[in-house]
């Protein structure tokens, strides 16, 4: 018996995802480990078959001796907020690495990183406390990543390339070698950074045309 539980902060689409992972890197997971989930919106939640339990609203939740967090929001911001939130009231946080996702040896991570399924973390590369690499992304060999940023799906982060804190890159997004991305900032599906990319903007890729 163990007084441990999962605990996944957020219930949304991310979420799902997330847990359909964790089930299919441990399918015993949950026989041996109460798995539940906090969230201000959402009172159910289920993916792989099993249905965790709600252990109420973020705003109200106070973890217990035992509990690991693992944070399941892919906004950035929001995921800095409620992180802060909830270490203020004693929670511990896990991380998550999908068996497929491969890792160099000499790369560095963070508190809480979350790694989802076929994403590959190359030579020297450096990701802060409670980045998001999603499936299919890449980061390349001595770039930097910083805390509490999301690679969507798809994303291609190269070589010497630096990613500011809380920044958000949609799917297919790529950021060309030794280019740098500011805090906050945002860049769009299918866009390319091709050069430093300021703090706090927003880079979108040209619209598509109807031939």
């Amino acid at each position: 018996m163990t007084d441990s539980r999962l605990v996944l902060v957020g219930g949304g689409d991310f979420a799902r995802e997330l847990l359909g992972w964790l089930l299919h890197a441990d399918p015993h997971l949950a026989g041996r480990l109460p798995i539940g989930f906090i969230d201000d919106g959402v009172d159910q939640l289920q993916a792989g078959g099993l249905a965790p339990t709600s252990l109420g609203t973020i705003s109200t939740f106070r973890p217990q001796a035992g509990d690991q967090l693992l944070m399941a929001i892919a906004a950035p911001t929001t995921r800095r907020r409620l992180h802060a939130l909830l270490r203020e009231r004693g929670a511990r946080f896990s991380g998550f690495r999908h068996p497929s996702a491969v890792v160099a040896a000499t790369a560095r991570l963070g508190e809480g990183v979350v790694l989802c399924p076929f994403s590959l973390v190359s030579e020297a590369t450096t990701l802060g406390d409670q980045v998001i690499v999603n499936s299919f992304s890449s980061v390349g060999h001595d770039a930097v990543i910083g805390a509490f940023s999301t690679l969507s799906a798809h994303v291609d982060v190269t070589g010497h390339a630096r990613i500011g804190e809380e920044v958000l890159m949609g799917s297919g997004a790529r950021v060309l070698p030794g280019k740098r991305v500011g805090a906050r900032a945002v860049v769009g599906a299918g866009a390319t950074v091709m050069r430093h990319l300021a703090a706090g903007h927003t880079l979108y890729a040209p619209p598509s045309r109807i031939l």
